[in-house]
């Protein structure tokens, strides 16, 4: 009764809620609301199509906490952000929190089922050779560590969601990646923007860690990247709350961080039907990045992009994802030899032949919770049956 009544009163809050996940601009006329039960999310629909990511680059002004840092000190971070005496206002969805020094903009979930997801990463766990590894990496919104308490019931446990929902549902050789664990334990550092409804590149990092693992692989320490700082970020909770002027007038500071081997890296990037374009910059410098800090990984969804690293151990991973997926392929450049990044709502080839043809080793559906939840999971869908049979041919000429 609890979750049923939580999902129903974040529907209420979310009739004028703009888009979830993907940063897109969308109006707020356009977002899907639902109950609890149904394959939309009662808050968002997540990650709709459009073709731009504003976002704020959040960091605040202190340097990340190592990681050595005791679960007792997380704890105790955490339980002062969920003060009931906390201040907070909530409207059509979203919640403004003051925390002590800053404020912070957060979407609600609101629940549902994740049926179409389940059923589309069972079916193509189904379709692809058992040597193939696939992945299901989920990641929650910032509301899962930061909702204060007596808000609580305004969101559903995305924690609970994700292991009851869809971990219990999947088949065998499907590996579910804990990320609300892996970010749990870091909730005093800057793992999401307080203006924009991305997780930071930090946060990013600290799931990429948790599959690297599952995956058996090599994977960097933090302390070996290069960070790289974009001031003065204000992302998309500014719109998603009508201009909030309080959201406006607290920016962050945006860290992204490049690999030790990035200079030996090459990044080729394709249109959505796997047409050569050019070789280029996998980190772009974007125009007005204090509201564009997000699209500095590699300017944005509607393409699909290649990875050539100087790992040599065979492994080659796909990562289908939608933009929360942006921020992780720069953590496993150390990790692949090579990667592919492709958006399930922007993706023309088949998904079983791209796999099948290309020698794919490891693929990784990475994507907000709404994403999981809602229509985006229906573009996932699709790529299973569309454009069945055709050749797939990589059009890159090293000679060119």
């Amino acid at each position: 009764m609890k979750k049923l009544a939580t999902a129903l009163t974040a529907a209420l809050l979310s009739a004028c809620l703009l888009t979830g996940c993907g940063g897109q601009g969308k109006s707020a006329g356009n977002s899907k609301t639902s109950s609890a039960g149904s394959d939309t999310p009662a808050v968002s629909d997540t990650e709709s199509k459009a073709d731009t990511q504003q976002s704020d680059n959040g960091s605040s002004d202190e340097a990340p906490s190592q990681e050595g840092q005791s679960d007792t000190e997380q704890s105790s971070e955490q339980k002062n952000y969920r003060e009931e005496d906390a201040e907070y206002e909530v409207e059509n969805g979203v919640i403004v929190v003051n925390q002590g020094d800053h404020y912070r903009a957060m979407e609600l979930f609101g629940g549902g089922t994740g049926n179409t997801y389940v059923d589309t990463i069972n079916t193509l766990r189904s379709k692809l050779d058992s040597s193939v590894k696939l992945y299901s990496v989920i990641a929650p919104l910032s509301c899962e560590f930061y909702l204060p308490a007596n808000y609580e019931d305004y969101s559903v446990s995305q924690k609970d969601s994700i292991s009851e929902d869809i971990n219990s549902r999947l088949s065998d050789g499907i590996i579910p990646v804990d990320v609300v664990s892996a970010l749990g334990q870091h909730t005093s550092e800057e793992i999401y923007c307080r203006t924009d409804h991305h997780w930071m590149p930090l946060g990013a990092y600290y799931a990429a860690k948790e599959f690297a693992s599952a995956a058996g692989v090599d994977f960097a320490d933090l302390s070996t990247y290069e960070p790289v700082t974009i001031e003065g970020f204000v992302g998309t909770m500014y719109a998603f709350t009508d201009g909030d002027i309080r959201i406006k007038n607290d920016p962050e500071n945006f860290t992204y961080y490049k690999s030790s081997n990035y200079s030996n890296v090459k990044t080729d990037f394709y249109d959505t039907s796997f047409n050569y374009d050019y070789t280029g910059s996998y980190y772009k410098e974007v125009g007005d990045p204090q509201s564009n800090a997000y699209l500095t990984f590699f300017g944005g969804d509607e393409q699909i992009v290649k990875i050539r690293t100087d790992v040599k151990n065979g492994r080659k991973l796909l990562v289908m994802k939608d933009s929360y997926g942006n921020a992780v392929p720069g953590f496993l450049m150390q990790s692949f030899e090579e990667i592919y990044i492709a958006d399930m709502r922007y993706f023309n080839p088949n998904l079983v032949d791209f796999i099948q043809q290309l020698g794919i080793t490891d693929v990784a559906l990475t994507m907000c919770i709404f994403s999981a939840y809602g229509g985006n999971s229906a573009d996932l869908q699709d790529t299973l049956t569309h454009n069945a049979g055709q050749t797939i041919v990589d059009g890159y000429d090293p000679n060119a």
